[in-house]
């Protein structure tokens, strides 16, 4: 699979949730900002299913896993299609954000947002 039509759909729900606050709209931001800041991983962990690393050394802390938590209830409500460009770019985005998610956390805190 190619990883674009997984990083517009993403970029897509940003949009759709744009706006409604809560923290599933929080959680698809920061994790397509997060994701594009990390594009090459990303994109080798779609294209190519190879496993990303930690690069930050950062615990995960409860910004972190509250918005991974919403990642994955958002993957939930839509997991009765899994051929659905929805649920493949949550299961790619949660998958994604689980393998990293101390440098997820330090991502969230470079944003302001850690706490």
């Amino acid at each position: 699979m190619k990883v674009e039509p997984v990083l517009a759909k993403l970029n897509a729900l940003r949009q759709d949730t744009k706006g409604e606050g809560g923290v599933e709209e929080k959680a698809i931001y920061h994790a397509f900002c997060f994701i594009s800041y990390e594009v090459g991983p990303f994109t080798d962990f779609v294209e190519s299913g190879a496993e990303p690393k930690e690069k930050k050394g950062t615990s995960a802390g409860e910004a972190a896993r509250t918005l991974l938590a919403a990642l994955e209830e958002l993957r939930e409500d839509v997991s009765d299609d899994e051929a659905d460009m929805e649920f493949i770019a949550l299961d790619k985005a949660v998958g994604f954000v689980a393998k990293t998610v101390g440098d997820f956390q330090h991502y969230l805190n470079e944003a302001g947002e850690g706490s």
